[in-house]
């Protein structure tokens, strides 16, 4: 399979609208595919192992991506990514505020 056959099937995941998020009870990762360096930190940090790394000639570490149906919204990943790679999505497809993902950061790090 060429890399453009492999980035075409993957397109619809790193481009999705969160519309369908609406009848999730939890929030929604969307990878944004010009800020991903492929790092791998979302991989590595994701809790539900969501998020996978394909080819793509954006750069030669490949960019994440999320499987929609096992992304529980927990947020980590988007904390985590230096690149602000990642947007969180709340289940009604609105985009989450920098300031959620700060005060979920300081209850990760015991700072209520």
């Amino acid at each position: 399979m060429s890399t453009e056959e492999t980035n075409a099937g993957h397109a619809e995941h790193h481009s999705m609208q969160p519309a369908s998020a609406g009848t999730r009870k939890r929030g929604l990762a969307q990878i944004r595919s010009e800020c991903c360096t492929g790092c791998r930190i979302c991989v590595q940090t994701c809790p539900t192992h969501s998020i996978t790394i394909v080819e793509s000639e954006l750069n030669f570490n490949g960019i994440a991506v999320v499987d929609m149906q096992h992304c529980t919204g927990c947020n980590i990943c988007a904390i985590d990514c230096p690149w602000t790679g990642v947007d969180m999505f709340n289940p009604d497809g609105s985009r989450r505020e920098q300031t959620q993902y700060d005060k979920q950061l300081r209850r990760l790090r015991g700072y209520h």
